[in-house]
């Protein structure tokens, strides 16, 4: 047993990666573009090889964890499993744009790994304090742990990991601007109906046009038309309230035919048109 693995939380990494490179204009990873995945592969295999000195070991694969959309996967996500040596792994991701799952699957198969003897080292990029735990027990069964955080303290970006990993790790390494640059762009709006982490949304807050109005609205008519209690029901006559189980059915209805995590601006808008499609129904 002379091999390592490399895993990597999508959300986390991809999430840091474009407030470094946008200077913290954007947080959402619809805004950031990797014109080759490899390439970004690489990167990380490189720095993970710096920080645990693996240089004469062998490579078992890069394990990517993302969340995927109903919808199923974006095209940066297809293009990311076609680079050799990644396998990926599928969470889901929540009504909310909340990533779900990721932490999981990463505890497993790094107990797994270990039990089978696979690895010797293992190379975390994540800030999840859920993770300590099965880095302890991976620790235990004699696996060096590095953890590899994204930083860039001159454009304001801390690494965002919590101590429970990082006090955990054996060696804890860092990806800066400099690497980053070389493989993603900050373009906003590069990446269609991305998977989204639960940190971001700032890309989405713009003003509603038209165009999107008659989406909602269509959609909202969609779930209007599935319900099978009165919509009178629903909605409280003095405070105009609408039911709380109804209000996240509604806004998990709206946030799957968009494919994208819902603005504030979108939610109070989907709102009101229930709200006029009730009035209307009475």
């Amino acid at each position: 047993m002379n091999r390592y693995v490399v895993m990597v939380d999508a959300g986390y990494l991809l999430r840091q990666a474009v407030e470094i490179l946008s200077q913290r204009a954007s947080s959402s990873r619809a805004d950031l573009d990797i014109p080759d995945p490899a390439a970004l592969m690489q990167a990380l295999l490189n720095r993970s090889r710096a920080t645990l000195n693996l240089e004469a070991k062998e490579l078992l694969r890069i394990y990517w964890y993302d969340g995927v959309m109903a919808q199923g996967l974006t095209a940066q996500q297809k293009a990311i499993m076609l680079v050799d040596d990644v396998q990926f792994r599928a969470g889901t991701i929540d009504w909310r744009g909340q990533q779900k799952g990721v932490d999981s699957l990463i505890v497993s198969d790094l107990i797994e790994l270990t039990t089978h003897h696979a690895i010797c080292d293992a190379v975390l990029v994540t800030g999840d304090s859920d993770l300590a735990v099965g880095m302890e027990l991976a620790q235990r069964r004699g696996v060096r742990i590095a953890v590899l955080g994204i930083e860039d303290l001159a454009a304001g970006v801390a690494h965002h990991q919590s101590f429970e990993i990082t006090s955990r790790a054996d060696r804890v390494g860092r990806l800066g601007h400099t690497e980053l640059q070389a493989v993603a762009r900050y373009v906003p709006g590069a990446a269609s109906a991305p998977a989204f982490s639960g940190q971001e949304g700032r890309g989405h807050q713009q003003p509603l046009d038209a165009e999107l109005k008659a989406r909602i609205t269509l959609s909202v008519q969609e779930f209007l038309d599935r319900q099978d209690r009165p919509l009178a029901d629903m909605v409280d006559p003095s405070t105009h309230r609408i039911e709380a189980g109804v209000d996240k059915s509604l806004l998990q209805h709206v946030f799957g035919t968009l494919g994208r995590k819902l603005s504030e601006a979108e939610k109070v808008f989907i709102r009101q048109v229930f709200r006029g499609g009730e009035r209307t129904e009475d």
